[in-house]
């Protein structure tokens, strides 16, 4: 019904516009599915494109809030956990694990936070990107392991395009203060861009606990972060791009009085340097190399009292002291050969490298080094059969270290039924390799004082899987230049049967632990369904349990129905199934808490979301823009739930030029309609308001 809608208005828009020249731009060319250069009607996959106007009018002061701009996201609201991102659902892990987000090409990806994003270390500053392109679909072909939903391509400005000063600033209600400082220009034959940037607030205002009922938590951030980057040529056919960044980030945790959850500081960053050389050899044929390193660093030092049942014996209190904390390094390196076989078709090739070392005592007292390799080969082949079928075939194979040897293939078939509208079938195949944390985990909880007792917190059992995903999806891509509007649509069906979760396991003999009763280790299986007896105790461990199908549709539309009026709407409706395979592994006595398990999956993800965007310049050369998203009930976690929501965001504002000097002045407004929940229903971000000034000079 709101496609009918949709089409409507833009009909309507048709009649309304006459016969105005009217002039609507093509539709961008994207290089995130195949690594091929293509028109977004010939990629194999459906990309949602986020331009630098777009960015602008969002007034986002987070990267994240910018995905609430594509349909199948979901995004809470920010605080010291940082946002936690989902495409689809499966969102029950502490970082974001199943879509690949690249900067400039390299990979996000840590694996000191489980092999997920951490979205408050992001290295880049919004001024300089030149846009977004999401892959919303598997591309493992192109990307590799992790790459199983989809893939987030940032993509930055040349430095050639950001000569001369930028100051920027924010300041509003919850202690919201940032500022930007960007410098750009020539040294020698190299283009150069700095920034450094520092953020901060004070996340939620507004948090529940039984003893406590609402109060303002203790979740404030701030957040430093230093970019540069050289674009040096070396003759007419060769470059070198060099970056180099560091961000950092402290956060605040805890709860007044609890000395469970006391007050403390969580202090995090991640260095990189990166070196790209590229060099065209023909026209159509190029070649890349590109060498990366990130050190990515994190610390939380506090004392948590833990109390529990041991079998036998009294209540037992300790303190524990949690070292939270850890470090690890990345090296990858990456070729990649793009060239035209024949003259109808073009093939892109290549292979990469990587190392992964990891140190950390909480996460792994069992062996605080862990180390991991992969290997891997990739192509992908554009064929134009003839003007109006185009194919895509790809492949990748990956040997990791830890999960054994993959192949992930992609074919794609596109069909213009018009020059301008365009069918596509895909078939695809994806993994996700598991974190060094799930494969080879161990955390425990004990006193300082002595060896016992002991709490056994997580405990790898070995032999796990990488998840695979296969995915059939359909789109059509349609542009109606004389409406100045397209319409992207994409239909899927994608299936993950061996999905990680992290469940209770029993613990061996050689690792038996003092919690849990005898009562509740020796209980009879026969009464909760075939549930695992957990003699010498239990512990959290990563399983191949789930079977996950996820059905549904979603659909953009963009429109400018006159020069000065931009519109982009978003719509999504998700049904997801998931039930569990031998659940007798699971040590659990209840069954209510073994159905939580996908329970949570299958409402991970609302039934149905949307998003609105207005882009209006007003008279007097001031530009307005209004963002509206509404979502479905939906359980980021097991034990909690958000509410059906709708949020609106606001932007007012207007440029001055002084001279040479360029000024900008804006108003935004986030949550101005009401408060939002973040991923627990108890946890409540308030409605935010900032000022901001920019100079570009």
């Amino acid at each position: 019904m709101s496609l009918a809608v949709a089409l409507s208005l833009v009909t309507a828009a048709a009649l309304a516009a006459g016969d105005e020249d009217i002039y609507f731009s093509e539709l961008p060319i994207v290089a995130s599915v195949s690594r091929l250069p293509q028109r977004l009607a010939d990629a194999p996959g459906a990309v949602t494109v986020i331009d630098r106007a777009l960015i602008k009018a969002s007034g986002a002061r987070h990267f994240v809030d910018l995905l609430r701009l594509v349909p199948g996201f979901q995004v809470t609201p920010h605080n010291q956990e940082g946002g936690i991102v989902a495409y689809h659902g499966l969102s029950n892990e502490e970082y974001t694990p199943r879509v690949q987000v690249l900067l400039d090409g390299r990979s996000l990806y840590s694996p000191l936070f489980k092999s997920g994003v951490n979205w408050n270390l992001i290295p880049v500053a919004l001024e300089n990107i030149e846009r977004i392109e999401v892959m919303r679909g598997a591309n493992g072909v192109s990307y590799g392991s992790n790459a199983l939903l989809g893939v987030i391509n940032i993509i930055t400005q040349d430095a050639s395009q950001t000569h001369g000063w930028m100051v920027a600033g924010n300041h509003g209600n919850n202690s919201v203060h940032d500022q930007t400082v960007r410098w750009g220009g020539r040294l020698g034959g190299a283009d150069l861009r700095m920034t450094a940037r520092r953020t901060g607030d004070g996340g939620f205002q507004k948090m529940f606990d039984g003893s406590l009922g609402w109060f303002d938590p203790h979740d404030s951030r701030h957040a430093d972060l230093f970019d540069l980057r050289a674009d040096v040529p070396l003759g007419n056919r060769d470059e070198l791009r060099i970056g180099l960044s560091h961000a950092e980030d402290v956060s605040q945790y805890g709860r007044p009085a609890n000395l469970g959850d006391p007050l403390r500081d969580l202090s995090q960053h991640s260095t990189s340097l990166s070196l790209e050389w590229s060099r065209v050899l023909a026209p159509g044929e190029e070649l890349k190399l590109r060498y990366s390193h990130v050190d990515d660093w994190f610390s939380s030092v506090y004392n948590e009292r833990v109390s529990f049942s041991p079998p036998i014996g009294q209540n037992l209190v300790f303190i524990s002291r949690n070292r939270l904390g850890g470090r690890s390094t990345v090296d990858d390196f990456e070729f990649q050969h793009l060239f035209s076989p024949w003259r109808k078709a073009r093939l892109v090739w290549g292979g990469a490298l990587k190392y992964v070392t990891l140190e950390s005592e909480n996460q792994f007292f069992l062996a605080p080094r862990q180390e991991r390799s992969t290997q891997r080969v990739f192509g992908n082949l554009e064929w134009n059969i003839d003007s109006a079928w185009l194919m895509n075939l790809g492949v990748s194979v990956e040997n990791d270290s830890v999960a054994g040897a993959f192949a992930d293939p992609r074919a794609s078939i596109s069909y213009r039924l018009l020059p301008d509208h365009t069918l596509r079938m895909i078939a695809s195949r994806a993994h996700r390799t598991p974190s060094l944390y799930e494969a080879n985990g161990s955390q425990r909880k004990f006193s300082d004082s002595a060896a016992s007792p002991v709490d056994m917190t997580y405990l790898a059992q070995g032999g796990l899987n990488a998840e695979r995903i296969d995915t059939l999806e359909a789109g059509y891509l349609g542009e109606w230049k004389n409406l100045r509007a397209s319409l992207d649509l994409r239909v899927f069906r994608e299936r993950i049967p061996n999905r990680i979760q992290i469940v209770p396991g029993a613990l061996p003999a050689s690792m038996a632990d003092d919690r849990d009763t005898d009562k509740d280790r020796l209980f009879d299986p026969g009464l909760t369904l075939g549930g695992t007896p957990f003699p010498y105790g239990r512990a959290d461990a990563a399983m191949n349990l789930e079977n996950v199908v996820v059905r549904g549709y979603e659909y953009q539309l963009r429109w400018q129905p006159f020069e000065s009026t931009r519109v982009l709407y978003n719509h999504a409706l998700i049904q997801t199934e998931a039930t569990l395979g031998d659940v007798s592994r699971i040590a659990e006595k209840y069954l209510e808490n073994i159905d939580k398990v996908s329970a949570q999956t299958r409402h991970s993800a609302p039934h149905k979301s949307q998003s609105a965007m207005l882009m209006q310049q007003l008279p007097y050369e001031f530009d307005l823009s209004v963002m509206y998203y509404k979502s479905g009930r939906m359980q980021w976690l097991r034990n909690s739930y958000t509410n059906p929501y709708e949020r609106i965001d606001w932007r007012l504002a207007r440029a001055f030029k002084l001279g040479a000097t360029r000024l900008e002045l804006a108003y935004t407004a986030q949550m101005a309609n009401h408060d939002m929940e973040g991923r627990r229903n108890s946890r409540v971000a308030k409605e935010l308001h900032w000022l901001s000034l920019r100079l570009d000079f």
